[in-house]
């Protein structure tokens, strides 16, 4: 494999330049069902508890759903993920939201806090979210009566999407980060390349920063170029 100025393996998955995340601009498909859910859960403030547990493949849109929740109107949401694991119990909210769970529990201590805060919020009729890219069934608990919390009321799976759905994912990811990328480009990726979308949302910030770089336009050469192409 070539390398190039950016190589593909070395960049970190990103999604920081879509700004407003939301359930609008969520390529949602087979999905639906699950995003109509989500607004329900989101717009609903009852005296009954409520559960989601909700698991997804990396990159599957977890995160951005997450976000959708939190950007929503009127609504007061903690979001506890790796980069905001702590907030005062004195906060009032409507919504906690705890992001990629398998990967906060790395230690009991960090166990303790979000079973203690997932009990907290049952006991003050508070809606609950937590994702996990993990089925909850392969997560490895240190304290059981967590996952029977988890497991207490609905649980979902995010679909994968089609490759007519990741063409239009990369291509909505190409223009937030201000470059067309034509569904002829869109489909030689397709063919030739991983299908995943960790993968081809990686891809997409590979070919924008080579494309900055080298002040190319996105052509199929171009891609060839910059990516390991699947028969050499």
């Amino acid at each position: 494999m070539k390398k190039t100025l950016y190589d593909l393996k070395q960049l970190p998955i990103d999604y920081s330049f879509t700004i407003n995340k939301n359930f609008d601009n969520f390529i949602a498909e087979n999905n639906q069902f699950l995003v109509d859910k989500l607004i329900t859960f989101t717009k609903s403030i009852s005296d009954e508890k409520s559960i989601i547990l909700l698991q997804g493949d990396k990159s599957s849109g977890k995160t951005h759903l997450c976000e959708a929740i939190k950007n929503y109107d009127n609504k007061i949401t903690i979001l506890i993920n790796e980069d905001y694991l702590k907030f005062s119990t004195q906060e009032d909210y409507d919504i906690l939201i705890i992001d990629n769970l398998d990967r906060l529990i790395i230690n009991q201590n960090n166990e303790e806090y979000l079973f203690s805060l997932i009990n907290e919020a049952i006991l003050n009729s508070k809606s609950i979210l937590v994702t996990t890219t993990k089925n909850i069934e392969d997560i490895k608990f240190t304290i059981p009566d967590l996952k029977s919390r988890l497991k207490w009321d609905l649980i979902f799976k995010i679909n994968d999407l089609n490759d007519i759905n990741k063409i239009r994912v990369l291509e909505k990811l190409a223009g937030d980060r201000g470059f067309n990328l034509t569904t002829k480009v869109s489909n030689f990726i397709m063919k030739n390349y991983r299908r995943d979308l960790f993968f081809l949302c990686n891809a997409i910030k590979t070919i924008d920063y080579n494309s900055l770089s080298e002040k190319n336009n996105i052509t199929i050469p171009f891609v060839k170029k910059i990516m390991e192409y699947k028969n050499n």
